[in-house]
């Protein structure tokens, strides 16, 4: 039995070993361009992502109503810091959409379907080991969440179809 614990500690220390001599001694692909993760990185860099903001994001709906005032000061924001690499209305594909490893969402292509508390939260933040920077400090909370409610009504604004009026004003549609 001993034998055999041991067969399985050495066997360990040779794969992991393995593994960190491979990824630290120049092995490892880092070129961003012309190389594209692989289906296991994908997922497991995705499912991890996907935890960590679902389990640290701030459980709150958008303070904002989709009105006209506030998607279009949404879409100022997004036109400005984000459609470069995320692309915009006018050119849904960023040209720099594959200049990142790993590939940056193409945001204007597709309506992201998470909830706006986690978009807030990866805007806010950034994401680690990517070209998605963190706009704490840049940005104010407030333009953080109009242009998640920008991004997610999107389709909409791009189809032309009208949001809701401003209701009357109740200092409901802007949070302090």
């Amino acid at each position: 039995m001993r034998g055999f614990i041991l067969g399985v500690i050495i066997t360990l220390l040779v794969v992991f070993g393995g593994a960190y001599f491979y990824a630290t001694t120049g092995h490892f692909d880092t070129r961003a361009v012309g190389n594209t993760p692989s289906h296991m990185e994908r997922r497991i860099a995705n499912q991890s992502l996907d935890e960590w903001v679902e389990d640290h994001a701030p459980k709150q709906d958008n303070p904002f109503q989709p009105t006209l005032e506030n998607l279009a000061a949404g879409q100022k924001v997004y036109e400005d810091n984000c459609a470069f690499c995320h692309g915009s209305l006018k050119q849904p594909m960023s040209p720099m959409r594959k200049n990142f490893y790993p590939p940056v969402p193409q945001l204007m292509a597709r309506t992201d379907n998470d909830p706006d508390s986690e978009i807030f939260y990866v805007v806010k933040n950034g994401i680690r080991y990517t070209g998605m920077p963190g706009w704490d400090g840049q940005l104010s909370d407030n333009d953080i969440w109009k242009t998640v409610l920008f991004l997610k009504n999107s389709d909409k604004v791009k189809n032309g179809e009208q949001p809701q009026s401003s209701p009357p004003a109740t200092g409901a549609d802007h949070p302090q």
